[in-house]
């Protein structure tokens, strides 16, 4: 599973020229989408269902709580809620050009960026690895995948304060949390560390920042982990 994230974002470093968006859409795949939106139907009919989702949390306004339930509680549920709005919005932002979306997008994540740095570990205390958006670090890497989608699509629309602003309030000091200060769930052979990777690479490349995207590669070099403790695959020792 790690090699997967590892070969996937091997692939996005490939193609990371600079550009922005480079994840999920590409400045050339946004020209393709904006020429064929309404031949597709199947397509359309998501987007503008997507659309009117955001469209709501826009004209409603969007909570961010403090973090203090775990899976099924008011916080946990509203953080998820909250990751896949901003990643539709973002990708909303790139097909209209209406700014209101990529405004909806910086909003919330200058919301997280004063919160972020506030945050202890999350109180609920039943993970090997405690996040501080969610109980597990499983969560906030989740959050992080799509949240570096969101901002990937924004990027030029914030000035070159802004994206420091965020950067270094929220997504470096986030990403570093998921990775050196939490090794036994970003360095091992693991289906949770294959999300740490991708989260922290993906966060890594919409930033272009050379230095996580390398621990994202190919992990911390050192993390204090004994081998007898790495998910390791016997069968594979001999190949």
């Amino acid at each position: 599973m790690k090699a997967l994230g590892v070969i996937i974002l091997f692939l996005f470093s490939i193609v990371l020229n600079g550009q922005h968006p480079c994840l999920s859409l590409t400045p050339e795949g946004v020209v393709k989408i904006k020429l064929g939106l309404e031949d597709t139907p199947l397509f359309y009919k998501e987007y503008t269902k997507a659309k009117s989702q955001v469209d709501n949390a826009i004209s409603s306004g969007v909570d961010v709580p403090i973090p203090k339930d775990m899976a099924g509680g008011y916080s946990h549920e509203q953080h998820k809620r909250i990751y896949k709005l901003l990643q539709k919005a973002g990708n909303i932002y790139q097909i209209s050009g209406e700014d209101k979306y990529a405004q909806f997008v910086k909003d919330v994540l200058m919301e997280y960026a004063e919160m972020y740095p506030t945050l202890d570990l999350h109180p609920a205390q039943k993970s090997y690895a405690r996040g501080k958006l969610f109980w597990q670090c499983l969560n906030d890497a989740n959050w992080m995948v799509f949240v570096s989608q969101a901002y990937d699509c924004i990027y030029n629309y914030l000035n070159k304060k802004e994206r420091s602003h965020l950067e270094n309030n929220l997504f470096v000091p986030f990403a570093n949390f998921l990775s050196e200060g939490n090794p036994k769930f970003f360095n091992r052979i693991h289906n949770h560390s294959t999300w740490a990777n991708a989260a922290v690479g993906m966060m890594a490349l919409a930033m272009d920042n050379d230095s996580l995207l390398q621990k994202a590669l190919y992990g911390l070099k050192e993390d204090g982990i004994a081998y007898t403790m790495m998910d390791t695959i016997p069968q594979l020792e001999n190949c």
